[in-house]
């Protein structure tokens, strides 16, 4: 299995083009409705010729792009993401194929009509009861980003394809981790000039936080860094599987080296996100893996080796990190202590962040009540007093309305009650399920889907505080499981 090849270096200059062009966007607004425009018309061209590279091009968006906005278009006082206009161009390119094939029909397993229905109903139940429509759509408007399984579940059906998406979203984990140093580099040695630009950028094209800590540490926050956790996982999952029955330390790292220090940089960039959600979700995958190894009779000796491998790609993410922040150009008078560090920010309870999830917790529990089992229909609202910086300054007494939250799983039961969550996590447990057996077989394919099991694990674990599988980031990882899986039962 090859994660550096051709589609590895289209996509990793692809995004990071992309993403040097959404800077000048910013420098230059006009250039905003030029970039996105192009994009999308270079997308229909290629999609027209070809479904599946349109589905390249969502997919590379889809790992890279945080909120989606890398471009966008204000549209009658609306501003239309990238990734709505990606949407609609490989949708419609999809049916418009169907339609000319006079083919409409959908083969998709029962399981996820019924969550399909569920949607419906949050969006149906969530008008009746007088929502505000604006809320409804734009609370219902991440779920159908699933509407996306049946274009790609007919266009991705060979172990090639496979293939080229895993180069994809390693060349996406990639840059993202580059970004990550580079951002680093940029505010640990307070070069001023360069960074208020890519601050206001970031803010402003919604791609992610950076955030002086008080122990004078940068956190370095993207959402889309749960790609990053993803892959890191995915990654280790076929380094540990390939380095077990090695006996060769050398030959080991001269043929993955790259795979090595990618998977070192991606664990070092959920670390500096200082997110303590991404943090849980690499706790709870640690474990998914270490109980991998004890189920599947790992010998003693082979525990020892993986014990000391993880030991060393601990060491080598701490030393990125280190040099990025000490590096002596130009000169930064800035130290930290990595024990400092990373204690402050898990024993800090009264952080902004962990306050107002807690501010929120018993109003929306109150809420769910309501209609535990149905839900109460997309765009339902809470009101809470919260005691977030934020929130004070809209509004100094604290009150704060708002339709979105941060526990993924209350809002999910709230918007389409306990029967629509437990079909959810059903689903996913019957993904989870099908890795499990794949994983069993002891070859690249084994590796591959424990990577995606633990990978899945950790995107659980970090829904709890974080609202993942109710966005297309999440979405859209649960879907590739789900195709990949549907395919692998077929027998490509």
């Amino acid at each position: 299995m090859n994660f550096f090849g051709k589609y590895f270096r289209l996509s990793f200059l692809f995004t990071t083009f992309v993403f040097i062009l959404s800077f000048c966007a910013f420098l230059y607004p006009s250039f905003n409705k030029v970039a996105f425009l192009t994009v999308l018309f270079l997308t229909l061209v290629l999609s027209l010729k070809k479904l599946e590279y349109g589905i390249y091009i969502l997919l590379a968006e889809l790992f890279v792009g945080s909120k989606g906005y890398l471009f966008y278009f204000d549209f009658g006082g609306t501003s239309v993401s990238l990734r709505i206009g990606l949407f609609l161009i490989i949708f419609s390119v999809w049916l418009y194929n169907r339609l000319k094939n006079k083919d409409l029909s959908l083969k998709l397993d029962k399981k996820w009509w019924i969550l399909f229905a569920f949607i419906v109903w949050g969006f149906i139940w969530g008008v009746l009861r007088g929502n505000s429509f604006h809320n409804v759509f734009f609370d219902a408007n991440g779920w159908v980003y699933f509407m996306l399984i049946f274009p790609i579940l007919d266009v991705i059906k060979s172990k090639e394809q496979v293939e080229n998406i895993l180069q994809i979203l390693t060349a996406a984990v990639s840059v993202i981790v580059v970004k990550t140093f580079f951002l680093l580099y940029i505010f640990s040695h307070q070069m001023e000039s360069v960074a208020r630009p890519l601050y206001r950028w970031l803010r402003k094209f919604l791609i992610g936080e950076i955030t002086l800590m008080d122990n004078g540490f940068h956190r370095i926050f993207f959402q889309s860094q749960i790609y990053v956790l993803i892959g890191f996982f995915i990654f280790l999952a076929i380094l540990v599987w390939r380095w077990k029955d090695k006996d060769s330390l050398k030959n080991f790292f001269k043929e993955n080296w790259q795979l090595y220090l990618l998977t070192a940089g991606s664990f070092a960039s959920v670390l500096i996100s200082f997110s303590r959600s991404f943090w849980l979700g690499v706790v709870t995958g640690v474990v998914a893996l270490f109980v991998f190894l004890l189920i599947f009779r790992t010998s003693f000796k082979q525990f020892s080796k993986i014990i000391l491998f993880g030991l060393s790609m601990i060491a080598c993410s701490l030393l990125l990190i280190w040099i990025t922040f000490v590096f002596p150009f130009p000169k930064t008078d800035s130290s930290f202590s990595f024990s400092s560090m990373f204690e402050d920010r898990l024993t800090d309870i009264n952080e902004a962040a962990v306050r107002s999830r807690w501010d929120l917790l018993s109003p929306l529990g109150k809420a769910i009540v309501n209609h535990p089992i149905i839900g109460s229909g997309f765009g339902t609202t809470v009101t809470y007093k919260s005691s977030d910086p934020r929130a004070l300054e809209i509004n100094p007494t604290g009150e704060f309305t708002t339709y979105a939250f941060e526990w993924g799983y209350l809002d999910i039961w709230l918007k389409i009650g306990l029967a629509g969550l437990l079909v959810y996590l059903y689903l996913i447990w019957f993904m989870l399920k099908g890795e499990w057996v794949l994983s069993k077989e002891n070859s690249s394919l084994g590796a591959l889907n424990a990577g995606l099991f633990i990978g899945m694990i950790a995107l659980l674990a970090t829904s709890f505080f974080s609202p993942y599988l109710n966005h297309p980031l999440g979405i859209g990882y649960v879907m590739l499981c789900g195709v990949l899986l549907t395919n692998y039962s077929q027998g490509i």
